[in-house]
């Protein structure tokens, strides 16, 4: 891990907030850590697979999904973020194992923290190790936050609510810059691409929105308005 991508980590890994460069870097070694590579479309923890690791980006993109019944892969969230970390809520799971599956879209260096750390004392009895439970309850509060709004999004009727309730979600200054691309945007949304896009046709020619790639300009911000 070099040093520009370990002080970025520290600053943008909500894991280790109210820690020290020095700290973290004790919390590394002391947890025995490891630092793990994905080439791109490799898998890094299938369905059914048991959770061993807390799993830190440091380079790549990550997706995460739920492959339904009928083979149609649903997006559940996608990470691109040095520091951002995924598949933790399983790691406390009464169920023990992943049910969604993760796989590098671009070639990734990931941190793997084992979860043995989290569930018993140090052996230096370190105070960054308190601070980084603590830490973690705060990111298990935000990842039910964040599934609650999901939930929100998904309860809307109509393809257009779920789209306004989407882009909203990521407005700022009525400008929202989408994460996803058409074909993750619909998963997400439990929809097909083409119908995706076609909505989103229809609600720039009705004058709503403004497209330029993955930025959407809000035009009509009353409609927007009436979903807070």
């Amino acid at each position: 891990m070099t040093h520009k991508n370990l002080e970025i980590m520290i600053k943008n890994c909500k894991l280790f907030n109210n820690m020290s460069k020095e700290q973290v870097t004790s919390l590394i070694g002391c947890s025995r850590a490891i630092l793990r590579q994905y080439k791109k479309g490799s898998t890094i923890f299938a369905q059914g697979d048991e959770p061993e690791f807390i799993n830190i980006l440091l380079d790549g993109k990550v997706i995460v999904s739920n492959n339904t019944v009928n083979g149609n892969e649903h997006i559940i969230s996608m990470f691109s973020n040095v520091g951002d970390m995924f598949g933790e809520v399983f790691l406390f799971s009464f169920n023990r194992l992943y049910e969604n599956s993760a796989y590098a879209q671009k070639d990734c260096d990931i941190l793997c923290i084992p979860k043995r750390f989290l569930y018993s004392p140090c052996h230096n009895s370190c105070k960054q190790h308190n601070q980084v439970i603590a830490n973690m309850l705060s990111i298990l509060a935000d990842k039910a936050y964040f599934l609650n709004k999901r939930v929100q999004i998904l309860s809307c009727n109509s393809l257009r609510g779920k789209l306004i309730k989407f882009i909203f979600e990521y407005n700022n200054n009525n400008i929202a810059k989408i994460p996803f691309g058409r074909e993750q945007l619909a998963a997400f949304l439990g929809s097909t691409r083409p119908s995706v896009s076609r909505e989103l046709m229809k609600m720039q020619s009705d004058g709503i929105i403004e497209i330029n790639k993955n930025v959407i300009k809000i035009l009509d911000s009353k409609i927007f308005d009436e979903i807070k």
